[in-house]
């Protein structure tokens, strides 16, 4: 059974360092090359401006155009949830965004040495 290994975080928490927001996105990529088509990233926000949102997109849009992505105003359900605070995935990570990455790619790993791939 095929299923999005989906990936949600906060895209305040991503834009807030300019530095910290490329790091972010490079793992993201990362992500995406070792999980393969079957990868979805989720960025939710709160009270962000359709111009912040734009902004993002305008500064990463070669990353975000090689990476299935979603830019939503509400928290979906993702398969791994960074930061959820109410949100609901199958994993959920309360912490820095890197060490969720981290986290997420732990399980990845696992789950494709566990399936022979």
């Amino acid at each position: 059974m095929m299923r999005y290994y989906s990936l949600g975080m906060k895209l305040n928490d991503v834009i807030k360092d300019k530095d910290t927001e490329q790091v972010i996105l490079e793992n993201i990529r990362r992500c995406s090359n070792i999980v393969g088509k079957w990868f979805k990233v989720v960025f939710w926000h709160v009270n962000l401006t359709e111009q912040n949102c734009k902004d993002f997109v305008k500064r990463n849009e070669h990353l975000l155009f090689e990476v299935n992505t979603k830019i939503t105003k509400i928290q979906e359900d993702v398969w791994f949830s960074i930061d959820s605070k109410k949100g609901s995935g199958r994993y959920t990570f309360d912490g820095d965004i890197l060490q969720g990455i981290s986290q997420y790619l732990k399980i990845i790993n696992h789950i494709k040495k566990r399936d022979g791939e």
